[in-house]
């Protein structure tokens, strides 16, 4: 007869947790990024739309916040060089409006090849930042620089500042990966740039460790902190009614909505069709479609917007099958069911879906 491990005192076998996800590079790849503001949380998107030879074509989109009004959108189309996501030195993070952009020695989505093999092997690597004008500006100002640094910084979209980046450690970082949340290996490398006006400011990086393909998924800029909270490209996934049948719930991956806005983003449409598929193949009943905020904000907004956006994913059901019109509600609870904490980045905007439920 087996004995138990328990039975001699020894702490039970641990299944090791799932591998990390690779991240490809490949057309369909979709990074949203997080800026913590006093209101919400701001996202951008950079999505790889295509390539040629030698380049890759990447497709931003950015919901900007403006003090005292609606949050200004942004967006703009670049060219990522073969050659530059190799050896550049230079990560340029912002981006021009309705644009299309070509920046020949840069990268947009991360560190290049060899800086992050530098900073593996040898620790450092020579690295320059080419920022969004509002945490730069924000940067400089927290650093103590005069308003006119900061005017400058948001009027002249070249301003580099040089340095060196340093490997501090290593470690994981959850994004949420074709909707579910993984651990993603990171190199945390930081270094003080400076400008060419003498002005410095503090900066640093968390580096996805795949040398295929290094991502910036997080960074501070002074007192600024963005990151990566979602990642999205064309992958096998779990079915969904396989998921919903064992389950009884699932969250519905690929669905985007901007800042406050119960509007589905044209990148949602590619997530349609197979939750119309769950649907037809679930069991009789009419299902709920629950839609869920952070708890940033007014009790009572938060619960109209979950209400706006679950009623605007049944709506976009329907029209691609009228039939489902019976078989569907929308349910807003606004921040009352949370899956994360809501204190950080990475918890709130796993706190943010909407989810597809049996009766």
């Amino acid at each position: 007869m087996l004995t138990s491990v328990l039975a001699w005192g020894l702490p039970p076998v641990q299944a090791d947790p799932p591998p990390a996800p690779r991240i490809p590079l490949a057309v369909g790849l979709l990074v949203t990024t997080a800026v913590a503001e006093a209101d919400g949380d701001y996202e951008s998107r950079k999505r790889l739309v295509g390539r040629d030879d030698e380049a890759w074509r990447l497709d931003y989109q950015a919901s900007l916040p403006v003090p005292g009004g609606p949050p200004r959108q942004l967006a703009s189309e670049r060219r990522l060089h073969d050659a530059d996501l190799a050896s550049a030195r230079t990560y340029r993070n912002r981006f021009e409006a309705d644009t299309e952009e070509d920046y020949p020695g840069t990268t947009a989505l991360g560190a290049s090849r060899a800086v992050l093999d530098e900073l593996e092997t040898a620790g450092v690597a020579r690295f320059a930042l080419v920022g969004e004008e509002g945490w730069l500006a924000r940067a400089g100002v927290a650093a103590g620089a005069a308003g006119d640094f900061a005017a400058a910084l948001l009027a002249n979209p070249n301003v580099a500042f040089k340095g060196e980046l340093r490997r501090q450690s290593t470690g994981q970082l959850t994004v949420l990966v074709n909707g579910q949340p993984a651990a993603l290996p990171v190199l945390i490398a930081s270094g003080r740039f400076t400008a060419r006006s003498g002005r410095a400011i503090d900066a640093e990086l968390q580096l996805l460790r795949d040398p295929a393909n290094p991502l910036a998924l997080q960074w501070r800029i002074g007192d600024a902190r963005l990151q990566v909270v979602r990642i999205d490209f064309p992958a096998p996934r779990p079915a969904l009614a396989q998921t919903l049948k064992a389950q009884r719930r699932v969250v519905l991956p690929g669905l985007l909505f901007d800042f406050g806005s119960a509007s589905l983003r044209p990148e949602s449409s590619a997530a349609l069709p197979a939750i119309v598929e769950a649907i037809r193949s679930a069991p009789a009943g009419v299902l709920s479609l629950e839609g869920h905020t952070d708890s940033i904000g007014d009790g009572a907004r938060n619960q109209r917007l979950s209400q706006a956006r679950a009623e605007a994913v049944r709506a976009a059901l329907v029209a691609i099958d009228p039939a489902l019109a019976a078989r569907l509600r929308a349910v807003g609870l606004g921040a009352s069911r949370p899956v994360a904490g809501n204190d950080t980045l990475d918890g709130r905007a796993r706190n943010r879906r909407v989810e597809l439920v049996l009766p």
